[in-house]
């Protein structure tokens, strides 16, 4: 009973120990972990909500017309990769029989017992579950508006199996990395830093978006299209990382709830120091005129992913140290990657890679071997001297290369399988042209691109100018229904069309920027790329298409003869007339 007591972390017990657990009495077993097992539930419940929290995220940081497609991926997340992880991922990671590489047993795994021991499967399941499917969702935000939805979808189901062995290794009784004395609380290796480089990997063969970097699109095409849903994503990963930083401790009997707590208030301090910093930083480098949205939420991000590795041995006060260092080290990161012109469109690689780097690093430095709850070697600061720095080092660098061989690997043998051209594998993987330049949204999920029906603010752009009764956005919508069709043609015709017809799209867009310099809206200077992403978007895809040197006519005004845009024009008039 003893020995049984001295296992902190039910998830590392030995199978010697469970075997134990049937030899105790119901009420020497089932209290205890019935707590446990509803702590351990309710930790992962929130850490799957946290997928809520990454996809509003990644769809405020996109461009319009990727917003449902975003979704959709993290949606993907959770579909494929439970079921990779209940057919392979679980057993690699924590069945038995085992070695220190990997684990052999327990693929598909159903408990022969009705009792504590199947609940002791079961809890363990779906909580390391959360854990795999948040290190694969990381990729999502950084390939936005590139990546093939069904290679993503593939992506999603083989990593969470190449997950598993790093997580066997950190948090299996007898992975390699825990028997030599590495440590790791809630995943700043595994999750954070595997997913971080995965994604660096896939940004880099995939390329960035067109445009992004040769200068031949304004900045303002990459815009976030909603900085509002980007900080909604902020708070549900905000408190989503407080579960998936106390739910580590598996459990709230014995000392293991004052390691919950504890880990508690350090999450928040370092939060609270990354948030000053990153407020600092934003002022300093548009010297004081702009407090710029990303880099707040990317800075508390980067001290959260900071606590991840540590939170649970550390004192709190020191707490503000390594949060206020992970949000610069995040920031910074995301500022090398893009002088690299590496296109990270959420700023993951910073928040993720290395803030997980600097949080195992932390580790080696503060840990108190001292704190009640825990089992590790003091850090260097903390009179250990260099052994666990040295072991934190070495997880680093093994689970950076597992996931570089990993991803690269993956990631070229399946675009050059699509392009069946092993020159190119990016062929196979980026989306094509069109839908690049129109939006996932409606070239793969057939969403339209505008609401059927628009409020009065967005169909009458001016009070001031009664001949302006129809938005620039809405006369975009009705030029490209009658040149291209898009209702009942769709995106595939979009090729094929004659030059005639894009040359009469041209002049529509004319009359769209006509209408937008003769119409200012009362809250700002209308900008014509700006009023309109989705003619924008179009205009730049007839330019690809049209042939060299063709010249379409141009004219101060284009006939309507859509039985739409009149029923429009009367519905505006109606709306404006009608009683307040």
């Amino acid at each position: 009973m003893s020995e049984i007591q001295t296992c902190q972390d039910l998830s590392l017990c030995s199978s010697e120990i469970l075997h134990a657990y049937r030899a105790l009495s119901d009420d020497d077993v089932n209290g205890d972990h019935a707590d446990d097992a509803t702590w351990i539930l309710s930790a992962s419940f929130i850490i799957l909500t946290m997928q809520s929290g990454f996809g509003l995220l990644e769809m405020g940081s996109a461009v319009a017309g990727n917003e449902v497609n975003i979704m959709m991926k993290n949606a993907a997340d959770v579909i494929f990769g439970s079921l990779s992880y209940y057919l392979l991922g679980y057993g690699i990671s924590f069945g038995k029989p085992s070695n220190p590489f990997m684990g052999l047993g327990d693929f598909a795994p159903d408990s022969d017992y009705l009792g504590t021991e199947s609940g002791l499967l079961y809890s363990k399941y779906i909580f390391h579950f959360s854990f795999a499917a948040t290190a694969t969702t990381i990729v999502s935000g950084m390939v936005t508006m590139r990546m093939r939805f069904f290679v993503y979808c593939w992506f999603s189901f083989v990593a969470i199996i190449f997950y598993a062995f790093p997580a066997h290794w950190m948090w299996a009784s007898d992975g390699w990395l825990l028997t030599m004395g590495a440590y790791d609380f809630a995943g700043g290796g595994p999750v954070h830093l595997f997913g971080g480089v995965n994604g660096l990997v896939a940004i880099y063969l995939l390329g960035p978006r067109t445009g992004r970097f040769d200068g031949t699109r304004p900045r303002s095409d990459f815009r976030p299209v909603s900085h509002t849903s980007i900080l909604f994503g902020l708070f549900m990963l905000w408190w989503g990382w407080i579960g998936f930083n106390c739910g580590s401790t598996f459990g709230i009997t014995g000392d293991k709830w004052i390691v919950a707590t504890r880990a508690a208030i350090v999450t928040i301090n370092a939060t609270g120091a990354g948030g000053v910093v990153a407020i600092a930083y934003s002022m300093f480098k548009s010297r004081g005129k702009i407090l710029k949205v990303e880099d707040v939420v990317n800075g508390i991000l980067g001290a959260l992913v900071t606590t991840s590795a540590v939170c649970s041995v550390i004192h709190t006060y020191e707490s503000l140290l390594l949060g206020a260092v992970g949000a610069l080290v995040a920031l910074a990161g995301n500022k090398l990657v893009l002088r690299m012109q590496l296109d990270d469109v959420v700023g993951a690689a910073g928040v993720h890679a290395g803030a997980g780097i600097w949080g195992l690093i932390s580790v080696g430095l503060f840990a108190d071997g001292d704190l009640p709850g825990v089992d590790v070697s003091s850090g260097l600061f903390r009179g250990g001297g260099m052994h666990l720095l040295g072991l934190q080092l070495l997880a680093i660098v093994v689970i950076s290369a597992w996931a570089c061989m990993f991803s690269f690997s993956f990631f070229y043998l399946t675009g050059i399988a699509i392009s069946k051209n092993w020159k190119n594998p990016r062929a196979g993987l980026r989306v094509s042209r069109q839908e690049e330049k129109l939006g996932a949204d409606f070239f793969l999920h057939g969403v339209s691109l505008f609401d059927d029906e628009e409020d009065e603010d967005s169909i009458v752009s001016s009070k001031e100018d009664p001949s302006c009764e129809i938005s620039v956005t809405e006369n975009a919508k009705i030029d490209a229904e009658i040149s291209f069709g898009f209702g009942e043609e769709g995106a595939n015709g979009f090729e094929n069309e004659s030059k005639r017809k894009i040359g009469k799209f041209q002049l529509s867009l004319s009359k769209v920027a006509e209408d937008s310099d003769r119409c200012p809206r009362d809250d700002q200077d209308v900008d014509f790329k700006d009023d309109s992403v989705i003619a924008l978007s179009l205009q730049n895809a007839a330019t690809q298409i049209a042939p060299e040197g063709s010249s379409p006519r141009r004219k101060s005004s284009v006939r309507r003869k859509s039985s739409n845009n009149e029923a429009l024009r009367r519905k505006s008039r109606e709306t404006r007339r009608a009683p307040m």
